[in-house]
């Protein structure tokens, strides 16, 4: 059963176990398509507000592209989960080359998490501007979330980056982490800034 098809009590019953997944990575995850979510739900209170506008249609792409932040987000749930679960499974087999690859997948997964999020965020830049008065304030706690598991992530990859070898890779990592991290405070706080003008 995948995350997404998981009753969210039972899924937060297994975060709250001895097991080792799910953990962190796919938490955010989540935390991140519920900010999706709520941009989303914005977006589609919005266009079927005033469905003949130039900023509704617009809206409703964006609805669409939220839609596809969140399924991809619940993806990197699952896939999180796969990849902590392979680092242990390389670190019992002694194999150095099994876990030098499966840190780096460990550490590939949060940061495609966090680059998701850091799309929902800068999503929620237009929402904040463009959806319905009312239900802003819905689309900036949407934000608030992506943005917290954007954080989570980046946190995520830094940790896991001290099991790897490689410096190109981890070079390569840190400046990606790094600029997903400045523009989703950036984002952020315009996002913020709009919905509570």
């Amino acid at each position: 059963m995948t995350f997404a098809d998981q009753p969210i009590g039972e899924f937060l019953d297994d975060v709250a176990s001895g097991q080792v997944t799910p953990s962190g990575g796919a938490v955010a995850a989540v935390g991140g398509a519920m900010g999706a979510a709520l941009c989303e739900m914005v977006c589609i209170h919005t266009a079927s507000t005033d469905g003949s506008s130039v900023e509704s249609g617009e809206l409703s792409t964006l609805a669409d592209a939220l839609a596809d932040c969140r399924e991809r987000l619940l993806d990197l749930a699952d896939e999180d989960a796969v990849a902590v679960d392979a680092v242990g499974a390389a670190f019992e087999s002694g194999d150095d080359a099994r876990v030098q690859a499966a840190s780096k997948r460990s550490t590939e997964v949060p940061l495609e998490t966090a680059e998701v999020c850091l799309d929902v965020v800068e999503h929620a830049r237009t929402v904040t501007t463009k959806g319905t008065a009312v239900a802003v304030p819905d689309a900036a706690v949407g934000a608030m979330l992506a943005a917290a598991a954007l954080q989570a992530s980046v946190s995520t990859v830094r940790a896991n980056l001290d099991m790897i070898d490689d410096e190109s890779f981890v070079a390569a990592m840190k400046r990606r982490a790094d600029e997903t991290e400045a523009a989703g405070e950036a984002a952020l706080d315009e996002a913020v800034a709009n919905a509570e003008r």
